[in-house]
C-alpha cells in the first residue's frame, strides 16, 4: 500500500529543485525586516515596549540581517507620515533613531492642524449664519455637523492634498541629503 504524503510533503518534492536568486532572497529578507519593524514602531506606539527595548530589538535586527536596518526604518516611518493622522511617534523615532532633523516635517504638521482649524472655524461660522439667516436658528446650543457638510469635506480634501503635496516634497528633500550609510 503506497504512503500517503502531506501537502507540504507534495510541494517539497515538486519544488526541491528550485533556489532563489540573491535578489529574491534580498527582497525577501527586506520584506521580513520591514514586517518586524512595523511589528515594532506599532508595539512602541501602543506602549507594549519601551524605548530602550526597541533599541535593544533595533540592534538585534542589526545583527541578524545582513542589510541597513536603519535605512529599511527610515523608509517605513516616512511612508507612514500622513497629513491628519497621529505623527508625533514617527517623529521622534526619526529624530532618535535615524538623526534625522525633523523641525521642517513637525512644522508641516503644525501648519496643516492651524489650516485645518482655520477652515473649520469659518466653516462653522458660515453654517450658523445661515441657519441664523434663512431658518431663523440662532443661540449657543447650534452646533453644525460638519462630517455631513460636503463642502466642508471637500474643503478638508483640498487642504489635505496641498500638505501631502508639501509633505512628499519635504520627505524627498530629507532623504536625498543622507548618504548610503544611513
Amino acid at each position: 500500500m503506497g504512503e500517503i504524503k502531506s501537502t507540504l510533503d507534495l510541494v517539497m518534492e515538486k519544488t526541491r529543485h528550485l533556489t532563489l536568486s540573491q535578489e529574491e532572497k534580498d527582497a525577501q529578507t527586506k520584506v521580513e525586516v520591514h514586517k518586524r519593524l512595523k511589528g515594532l514602531v506599532q508595539k512602541y506606539q501602543d506602549n507594549l515596549l519601551r524605548k530602550d527595548g526597541l533599541e535593544k530589538e533595533l540592534d538585534i535586527l542589526k545583527e541578524t540581517y545582513d542589510m541597513n536596518v536603519v535605512r529599511v526604518l527610515l523608509d517605513l516611518l516616512l511612508s507612514s507620515l500622513e497629513p491628519g493622522r497621529p505623527f508625533k511617534t514617527y517623529l521622534e523615532l526619526l529624530n532618535e533613531n535615524c538623526d534625522l532633523n525633523v523641525s521642517g516635517l513637525e512644522k508641516i504638521f503644525q501648519d496643516f492642524k492651524g489650516a485645518v482649524k482655520s477652515a473649520t472655524e469659518r466653516r462653522v461660522h458660515e453654517i450658523k449664519a445661515y441657519l441664523e439667516k434663512k431658518r431663523f436658528i440662532s443661540g449657543a446650543a447650534v452646533v453644525p455637523n460638519l462630517e455631513a457638510d460636503r463642502e466642508w469635506l471637500s474643503m478638508l480634501v483640498d487642504i489635505k492634498g496641498r500638505y501631502d503635496e508639501i509633505l512628499s516634497r519635504e520627505k524627498g528633500r530629507l532623504t536625498a541629503g543622507l548618504s548610503s550609510e544611513i
